[in-house]
């Protein structure tokens, strides 16, 4: 699925790229046998943004993505790279932005939680 849809990216130009400020945001998505890939959202010109995958620092071909083991090692990688990750919640983009307003519905505090329970 991800092999070749993306830019990818070694961990020192991500570090590179984050420092002069380009690296917007970033998400972690499950591809199955428990693997994990880490996205990169660069901000881009007039409001584009462009997705770039990680790959190891060693890997020369750009098309070979880095699957991570473990959510957290790809959330680590995330952190090495300077993003914030002491707290982790549900991406904006996941968020349900068409829901009419007398169709919205509450949640209460006790029903509340940080992720998603996995179907």
């Amino acid at each position: 699925m991800f092999e070749q849809e993306f830019e990818t990216w070694t961990p020192a130009q991500a570090k590179t790229f984050f420092r002069a400020g380009m690296l917007d945001d970033f998400f972690a998505t499950n591809v199955g046998d428990d693997q994990w890939v880490l996205t990169l959202l660069v901000v881009g010109r007039q409001g584009r943004q462009t997705q770039i995958q990680l790959r190891t620092a060693r890997e020369l071909d750009i098309h070979n993505v880095r699957h991570f083991k473990t959510l957290d090692a790809a959330v680590r990688a995330a952190g090495e790279i300077g993003f914030d990750v002491r707290t982790i919640g549900i991406a904006r983009i996941a968020q349900r932005s068409s829901q009419r307003p007398g169709k919205a519905t509450r949640v209460t505090p006790e029903h509340r939680s940080m992720l998603p329970d996995a179907d």
